[in-house]
Formats: structure tokens, C-alpha cells, sequence
């Protein structure tokens, strides 16, 4: 396998047109993640990894090319989740790792600017516990992210605090100079962003989540950005909806 710089990705935008997810999307246009293909010529299929995900698109590949793919994705994702862009991908996957997986749900949430509402989301941006307060991601913010396992997701996929300065977005809720919730645009695509929305386990319950997340989809539309929303869970959906979110579809993904 070979992994495309984000300068030669322009190969395979065409295999990623039809992605409605940020994160492939933003992968193609060389934002960010990593590509891999079977040769560089006029690949039949890719792979793009961004954090734990692993896209496939193309054709499925047969014999040494499937091979390899299977090695790479041992490799790179002995405990990610493998989303498959078509039947016959999921198909591909649960032959090429019979008893090596289990099938995990996710929901997709779907936007609609008439279903948000300012007023609601402003008001669901204050914070009642004292002592606790909502700020923009910063520098200093981008590099406490990377210090704890629950936190590190939000700026990940970026290269750098400059480059998810210029592209990226976010908003955290801070107790003193402890980093405590938030959500950010931990993907990003031409005019639309990839939410990731967490709370560390003790501050949970309080309405973070849903400031921080409301801080966030304000800022998106007063800037024409949006912000995509998939949960990984029920209370994450619920919180979608609460927000303006409009459920639409259960969907799986192999996690091996």
C-alpha cells in the first residue's frame, strides 16, 4: 500500500464524491488524515484514517491487493472502527475478518437551519454550576486537549495549533485551569465541520456538553459552516436532538 501526501489526493476525489460524512470528504480535498492506495497511478480503491476511523471506497480488491489492504488495516487499526462505503465493502470486511469483529451502531444526525433555534441554543450556552466558564479553543487550550485519553479526539486530526487556529473551531468549558468539557471541529471539509463533543466522567450531568455544543453551532451559523453531527451512542443522539438535530438513520461500522 501506498500512502498519498495530501498534495496528490486530487486521485481520489472521485471515489469520495458521494461520502456524506466531513472526514473522508476532508481527507480528499488534503485537509487532514492519511490515504493509502494500492498503487498511485489510477487506484481502484483507498483507505482514510482519521483518529480511530477507517474509510474504504472503491472497488473491493481481490487476492495480494486484499491482502495487503487486510495488513494495513491490522496495522493501523487493531481497535478502530472500519466504516465500509457500500454493501459490498461491508461484505469485504466481514469475510476478510471473520471472528475478528464486532458490530457497533452509530447515528447519523442530519442538519436543518430551520429546526435550530438562537434564542434556545443561547440560552442553553449558560452555565449554572459557579466557578465553571465557557471559553474559545486557543493555543493553550489546543495543547491541554492532549493531555488526558478523554480530551486528546478534539484536536487530533489537526497538524499543528496553527493549523486548527486557521481551520479549526471550538469551545471548552474550563474549572479554574482544568479543562473539563467541550466540543470542537475535530474534522473539517469546504464548509463543513466534523463535531466531537465530550465531558470528563466527574463533571458529567451538569449541562456542559449541551453549553459548549450550543456555543459551537452559534458560532457555525453566524460563519455559514455546518457543523456535521454523528453520534456514537443514544445520550449523544438525544443531545443532538435537544440542540436542533433531526435524527436519521442507525448505521453500522466494524470495530476490530
Amino acid at each position: 500500500m501506498i500512502e498519498l501526501g495530501k498534495e496528490k489526493r486530487q486521485i481520489i476525489r472521485h471515489m469520495c464524491s458521494e461520502a456524506d460524512s466531513v472526514l473522508p470528504r476532508g481527507a480528499a480535498e488534503g485537509r487532514m488524515g492519511r490515504v493509502w492506495v494500492p498503487e498511485s497511478g489510477n487506484p481502484s480503491f483507498c483507505l482514510i484514517q482519521l483518529g480511530n476511523f477507517a474509510y474504504l471506497f472503491g472497488i473491493c480488491p481481490k487476492g495480494e491487493p486484499s491482502m495487503e489492504l487486510k495488513e494495513q488495516l491490522l496495522l493501523q487499526f487493531s481497535h478502530g472502527f472500519i466504516t465500509p462505503s457500500d454493501v459490498r465493502w461491508a461484505q469485504w470486511v466481514e469475510e476478510t475478518f471473520a471472528g475478528q469483529f464486532r458490530i457497533v451502531s452509530r447515528y447519523a444526525m442530519r442538519k436543518d437551519r430551520n429546526h435550530f433555534s438562537e434564542t434556545a441554543l443561547k440560552e442553553y450556552t449558560k452555565i449554572s454550576s459557579p466557578g465553571l466558564r465557557i471559553e474559545k479553543m486557543d493555543k493553550e487550550l489546543y495543547q491541554l486537549a492532549f493531555q488526558e485519553e478523554w480530551s486528546r479526539d478534539f484536536c487530533s486530526n489537526f497538524d499543528s495549533a496553527e493549523d486548527f487556529l486557521k481551520n479549526g473551531l471550538g469551545f471548552a468549558v474550563l474549572d479554574g485551569d482544568s479543562l473539563v468539557s467541550g466540543c470542537t471541529a475535530c474534522g473539517i471539509s469546504e464548509g463543513m465541520i466534523f463535531v466531537k463533543v465530550a465531558t470528563r466522567k466527574e463533571y458529567r450531568r451538569r449541562g456542559l456538553a449541551l453549553a459548549c455544543s450550543a456555543s459551537l453551532i452559534l458560532s457555525c451559523l453566524e460563519q455559514g459552516i455546518n457543523p456535521g453531527w454523528d453520534a456514537d451512542n443514544i445520550p449523544s443522539a438525544s443531545l443532538a436532538e435537544k440542540l436542533g438535530y433531526i435524527f436519521e438513520k442507525e448505521y453500522q461500522v466494524y470495530e476490530l
